[in-house]
């Protein structure tokens, strides 16, 4: 992915209210390809649980993002 598509990306996730500085952080470092292991090291947790909170902060996104295409919120 290109440099200017990931800062984008970032920039759509920190300003996001529907997420918790927690999922910014995951997201955020995923994007940076930082290992599920190395971030749930700092977090104090496993990879999958790592995995599970990033798979739910994007579905907090997609959902969002359907919302507002659909229906202009």
């Amino acid at each position: 992915m290109p440099n200017q598509t990931v800062g984008y990306f970032i920039n759509f996730i920190t300003k996001s209210p529907r997420l918790n500085p927690k999922e910014i952080d995951i997201l955020v470092k995923r994007l940076k390809r930082k290992k599920l292991k190395s971030i749930g090291r700092k977090y104090k947790v496993t990879y999958e649980r790592i995995r599970q909170i990033e798979k739910g902060a994007l579905n907090k996104l997609g959902n969002k993002t359907i919302q507002k295409y659909l229906f202009g919120n």
